[in-house]
């Protein structure tokens, strides 16, 4: 098997054909290039709390009136050198997230997860000239963690003694057109990074972003340039260039700086 797509093939040495492994074949996503996306700054959105007791207490008082609370959150992925790159947010330079946040207590799961998104990453303007509200492709739901109690911890199952959780978040993965503008709030920065920076890294990023290579392993990839041809196809890609995480959009004019050198 070959990892680089047919028509692409220089070598004259084709590698060995080994028997067929294409049984329960898993689905395929189509990547674009990371060039294909523009990115701008919109406004600041604060913080809705000014601490994590805060936050804990606000999570208290939503259950008491609407029950769990329910938390949708997108995995944005691109390729840059023919590997896999993650869109996810940082906030006061060092905590990461995924684009999306709870949902209101009177809203659809899909529609009002789509309009959390837009909140973050619509662009506002001239850049959104051409797009409409809601245009995301919201696909299969990859994980769920539960917070069985008022209190930081969230796991990907509900434990034995606990009969009702707090609050649900469950992860989807969001396919990417070929194109698109994104704009990210002045006080976040919207970063690309790479499934090899998230795997196994949970001291970084937490549990949850740290098992998205997990989670993605389950789709094969086709990698396409910026012409629009399938230049690579999963496991992983021909450039030898090593990726990095880029800053895409935000005001941290240091890491801006180390991602150029």
């Amino acid at each position: 098997m070959s990892t680089i797509a047919p028509d692409s093939l220089q070598s004259s040495k084709p590698p060995l054909a080994p028997l067929p492994f294409e049984t329960n074949q898993p689905a395929t996503i189509r990547l674009y290039p990371l060039s294909n996306y523009t990115f701008g700054v919109k406004e600041t959105q604060p913080e809705e709390d000014p601490s994590v007791a805060a936050r804990l207490k606000r999570l208290e008082e939503h259950y008491v009136h609407h029950g769990m609370r329910r938390t949708c959150e997108g995995i944005l992925v691109c390729h840059e050198h023919n590997h896999p790159h993650i869109l996810m947010l940082q906030i006061a330079n060092a905590f990461f997230k995924l684009p999306g946040d709870y949902l209101k207590p009177e809203d659809d799961e899909v529609e009002g997860f789509k309009k959390r998104l837009d909140e973050r990453l619509a662009p506002v303007g001239s850049l959104g000239d051409g797009q409409t509200e809601g245009d995301w492709d919201v696909g299969d739901c990859l994980a769920q963690w539960w917070r069985p109690n008022f209190e930081t911890f969230m796991y990907p199952f509900v434990p034995a003694h606990v009969t009702r959780p707090k609050e649900c978040k469950k992860l989807y993965v969001i396919k990417l057109p070929q194109s698109k503008v994104l704009s990210v709030p002045k006080n976040m920065k919207l970063l690309a990074v790479p499934l090899f920076e998230l795997y196994d890294n949970s001291q970084r990023y937490g549990p949850q972003l740290s098992a998205i290579p997990h989670l993605l392993s389950r789709y094969n990839f086709e990698f396409v340039d910026e012409a629009g041809n399938v230049v690579a196809q999963t496991p992983c890609g021909r450039n030898a260039d090593a990726p990095q995480t880029k800053v895409l959009a935000g005001d941290d004019v240091n890491m801006k700086e180390e991602d150029n050198e």
